[in-house]
Order: C-alpha cells, then structure tokens, then sequence
C-alpha cells in the first residue's frame, strides 16, 4: 500500500499486517494487490480500534469474439479505468492508467494476456504519452515535457525511474537514429529540402559516415516545373523591372508539401531483415523508385524488389455519364509496420474509418490478404508476436480509452 500523491509506502507480513506512518491527515491510503481490485481509504483521524481492510478478486474482462476468423480481446477492460498510452516493454506492455475512482493516473505492467504485474505511481504528473527510442528504451513524458527513462525491476517486482530529463534534451540525444545494428547506430537525415534522405551509421573509432544517400528526382523535378511556370505566369509577372534582386525566389529554391517530403520517412520505413537467406541485410522502402532496396551494414546494394501496393488504385472512366469510378475503396495508409520480435513487415490501407493490415512478402513485393481490424479509428498501432494491439475510444466516449489485441 501506498499514501496517495507520494512515494511512501510499505507491504504486509505474512498474516496481512502492517505499519504505515503518516506525515499529516487527511491523506488516502491507495491499497493494491496482484489479482485484486485496488482500494482507497481515507484517513480523517487516529483509529482507536484496529481497522481490518477486505481487497475484492480482480476479474479481468478478456472475453474474445471471432471477427472474420480472427481474434481480438480488451486488455485492462474495465469501466473505472482509461488507456492514456502504452508502449510494448520487453514482451509485456505498460500502459498509463487513468483510475476515475481515486482521480489518479499510474502505470501498471501487463502480461501480454492481460494479467496485471506491477503498478507505480508518476515520477511526475500529469501524464503526457509514453515514448519508446530506437535502443528500445521507454520514457514516461509528463505534460510539463519532462521526461524519465525506466525499467522494470522483475526480481523486487517494481518500476525503476531514471533522473528527469527535458524533451529537448532527449530529442538531442537521440537525433536521428533509426536501430542499432553491429555495434553501430544507424540514422537518417534529410536533404535536399526535404526530397532526399542520407543514410549513415556512427560507430565507435570511426565516428559518423554516411553510406547512402537518395533524391527522389520525379518529385523534385515535377515541383521544380510547377514552381517555375507559378512563378513565370504570377509573381514576376506582377514585378516590375526595378525590383530587387534580393525580393525574387532563389533558382534552387523550392516549397516543400508533406506529400512530397520524401525524406522525413518514419523509421519504420527501415527494417533489418532475420531471413536466413538475407541474413544481416537492411531492407529499406523505396516509394520513389517503387523497390524495396536490400544493402548490407555499409550501403552496398545487394538486390532490390519491385512494389506497387502504395500506388493508388486507378481510376475508370465512364464516358458517357464522365463519373470517375474506383477499383477499390481501401487506400494505401502510408505506414510501414514492423513486428518487433519477428521482423514480419505489414503495412496498411484505410477505408471509411476502418483499418486493414497485411503483411509484405519481402521476396516478392506482394501483400497477404490481409485483416481489417474490428474497430473503427483505431490508434497507435503497434506489432508484436503475430498480434496487433491498439486504441479505441470505448463506446463512443471521447474520454475512455481501451487496449485491444487483435491476431493477424
């Protein structure tokens, strides 16, 4: 048990006893047991009798329904509770809890079944997010943008925080690494305003080197064209002669758009391949040239792969009503997934709120048939172990959020 709002607490002996001293009152005593629901009392003065406390069976509503076949399951359902975050932890998951009995927010460690392992308070509150880096390292991020690294502690069964550090001081740290790989740190950066990405690694006694670099040259031509005709046809044309140099647009310069941002890729466009026939290769998503490029740990091409998944679906025509008709209403969501235990790759399409995964055969660019989620907007999508776990807001509410794992 532990007094709400601080870090002092104690455990019972054998018979269910114990002591707990108390710096002022009234304080809440939160009371907390693996298996059991967690308990609050308030203390408003000295008891003069012994005070004997009762702690209910925690039932955990995992009931799984079939949806096309497939699985899916809440973890931590139950209407006391919200899902802020949550990030995988080794192979369990923590999450951020928000309890509306107690008013309180915690992170609780789950199995990846549902049962509950450990639970602690805030380093700092209120919460933010969770954030999981490159190295696999998890941070708590309160909404004043400070962050704490942690582990969990499995043989005293507790979490344990690291001091404090900024947002800004994280984000410094980490730069722009992607995985570590071969005792090097592997990052990409953007260039070319955005149209290009360089690729490097750092490595200890070498320091930084970058070994690949790629400029998507159809984009950057083809805004280039239209930046020249808006600026022949619209802003020099309302110039006069007298104006100034320094007011006119730079030859190379250009306005970058996200669709044309090449270059800020999620990382998890990069994956590193386990099979045994590419054994230590980086695979890495081409969408400017349609391939899937495989390269060894210092750049090298190896082999590459067509794709055409991320090409939107064409259009038919019919001329005599001049109606654009769609092949398909699934678009590509632009999002490469990776499991992060079997290095399986997915990707996904999206349709009226709807979601569906399939995962890419890296030998031959094609997708598997693929499953649609049985929730609408889902959230945070994340890979792990053959299952997909996720966000919704449970039953309509823009308040109450739930944990689901759905098998794929």
């Amino acid at each position: 048990m532990m007094v709400s709002k601080t870090r002092l607490g104690t455990s019972t002996d054998n018979a269910g006893n114990f002591s707990l001293t108390i710096n002022k009152i009234p304080t809440t005593i939160i009371f907390t047991c693996i298996g059991y629901e967690v308990a609050a009392y308030t203390v408003t003065g000295t008891p003069k009798t012994p005070i004997e406390f009762q702690l209910r069976p925690k039932t955990y509503l995992l009931g799984e329904v079939d949806i096309s076949s497939h699985k899916y399951s809440y973890l931590f359902k139950d209407k006391d509770y919200s899902v802020l975050d949550y990030e995988i932890m080794g192979d369990n998951l923590v999450l951020i809890i928000f309890k509306y009995q107690i008013k309180e927010s915690e992170l609780v460690l789950l199995a990846r079944n549902g049962d509950t392992l450990s639970f602690s308070p805030l380093p700092e509150a209120p919460p933010a997010k969770l954030f999981k880096d490159f190295l696999a390292n998890v941070h708590y991020i309160s909404k004043d943008e400070n962050t704490f690294q942690f582990l969990y502690n499995a043989e005293k069964s507790r979490f344990e925080f690291y001091h404090g550090i900024t947002i800004d001081s994280l984000q410094t740290i980490l730069r722009q690494g992607i995985f570590k790989l071969w005792g090097r740190i592997y990052f990409q950066e953007k260039i070319v305003n955005g149209f290009g990405t360089a690729f490097g690694f750092y490595e200890k006694g070498v320091g930084k080197k970058y070994i690949r670099t790629y400029v998507n040259e159809k984009q950057l031509s083809k805004l280039g064209d239209d930046q020249s005709f808006y600026n022949s046809w619209n802003l020099y044309r309302s110039m006069s002669d007298n104006t100034p140099k320094s007011m006119l647009p730079a030859e190379d310069e250009f306005y970058t758009t996200p669709e044309f941002d090449f270059g800020s890729g999620e990382p998890r466009s990069w994956t590193v391949d386990k099979d045994e026939k590419r054994a230590h290769q980086i695979a890495f998503f081409n969408f400017a040239t349609d391939t899937i490029e495989f390269m060894n740990g210092n750049g090298v091409r190896i082999n590459s792969v067509p794709i055409k998944f991320h090409i939107a679906a064409k259009v038919k025509t019919d001329t005599r009503k001049s109606i654009k008709l769609s092949d398909s209403d699934w678009r590509w969501g632009s999002e490469i997934l990776t499991d992060e235990y079997s290095r399986d790759v997915y990707t996904i399409f999206r349709k009226n709120g709807m979601v569906k995964i399939q995962r890419v055969d890296l030998e031959t660019g094609k997708l598997s048939s693929g499953t649609v989620l049985p929730f609408p907007f889902p959230e945070k999508l994340r890979i792990y172990k053959g299952g997909v776990y996720f966000l919704i807001k449970h039953d309509g509410s823009n308040d109450t959020w739930k944990l689901v794992k759905c098998t794929i």
